[in-house]
């Protein structure tokens, strides 16, 4: 799993997971985006300056912004079909992941990914504060299933952040992030933006062996990765330059590690995105129910895919209600639960 980039900073996709060429630059939520290469940003200059001004004012937001909008769904009219699709995404009891902890949480914290101090004071600070069950997992770990709803939820996205963050895998230490230059890893938004360990978020970036995969494991890690993105970007998974990005990755990487096909965790990620993105995965819920499809019969590969899942595409699909009328707010910005930017 290695990418070829040319003299000009373009990258061809060795994967064909698009079958074009790739090019790297500033998004407009996250600090840069996989977009089709064009000549006007081919070595755009800025990129860097772009880095260095951006992610010292999302960090606050990254790690803040989940705890502060817990839960939230859009303030769109209300109906029994609306609703219907309220407990579909975020059923009320939650979700249950067929994933464990294991002994994750405290080696995390032993290797100073996760400082608990800080991490409890950020929780506290945003009116949160860590549940003594978050407090047992983090000293502990747990061999019970994951369970995910509007409590924990960015609990759940910081723990799987540290862990994406902090893993040695391929597709960080040879991926779009190596390919660009180690001496930019401090410029994301999943680095920089990492705030609450020991030392700054790019000392950690696939500094420890966290999961040894089999080659079968890895390969699920990656048709998972090159194949899901995340709507506060226009990146998939295996460029996880956000939060989310770094989430998505390690939780691949953690069913996979379990024996969990590539299936199962597009399933997963289909599970847990509307409890990160309450506001995008509703918009889409209310579309696929405008072309006859039931959410939970939406295959979930083509839910996480480009079209739907990246910001272009939930714009897209956003744009669409707007036009038929469906909608009356603006964008897909409004009511996001945890962005790239603040």
């Amino acid at each position: 799993m290695t990418s070829n980039e040319d003299k000009e900073g373009t990258w061809l996709d060795p994967e064909g997971a698009r079958g074009r060429e790739l090019e790297l630059w500033p998004g407009p939520d996250c600090i840069a985006s996989w977009e089709p290469a064009s000549p006007a940003r081919r070595g755009w200059p800025a990129l860097a300056w772009l880095r260095v001004v951006a992610y010292g004012g999302v960090a606050a937001a990254l790690v803040f912004g989940g705890w502060f909008a817990r839960g939230a769904l859009p303030r769109e009219p209300t109906s029994p079909a609306t609703d219907k699709l309220a407990a579909a995404l975020l059923p009320e009891e939650g979700i249950t992941l067929d994933v464990r902890w294991g002994d994750l949480p405290p080696r995390l914290i032993q290797d100073g990914v996760i400082d608990l101090e800080k991490f409890r004071g950020a929780a506290e600070q945003a009116g949160s504060p860590l549940t003594p069950e978050q407090l047992r997992v983090l000293a502990e770990g747990s061999d019970e299933p994951l369970r995910v709803d509007a409590n924990s939820a960015y609990f759940v996205l910081d723990v799987l952040w540290a862990l994406g963050l902090a893993n040695r895998n391929p597709i960080l230490t040879e991926g779009p992030i190596a390919q660009r230059g180690w001496e930019e890893a401090g410029g994301y938004a999943s680095t920089g933006g990492w705030t609450i360990g020991a030392r700054p978020g790019s000392e950690y970036l696939a500094a420890i062996e966290l999961l040894r995969l089999t080659p079968d494991e890895q390969d699920v890690v990656e048709e998972v990765a090159f194949n899901s993105y995340r709507p506060c970007c226009g990146n998939m998974t295996a460029f996880p330059d956000c939060n989310h990005g770094m989430a998505a990755l390690g939780l691949a990487e953690l069913m996979a590690a379990q024996g969990a096909t590539a299936d199962q965790v597009f399933q997963a990620l289909k599970k847990i995105s509307p409890f990160w993105f309450p506001t995008q995965y509703h918009h889409l819920a209310l579309y696929l129910e405008r072309q006859d499809q039931e959410w939970a019969d939406v295959n979930p590969r083509l839910v996480m895919a480009e079209g739907y899942s990246s910001a272009g595409g939930s714009q897209q699909v956003t744009g669409w209600l707007q036009q038929e009328g469906v909608l009356t707010g603006t964008g897909t910005g409004a009511g996001k639960a945890s962005g790239c930017a603040p």
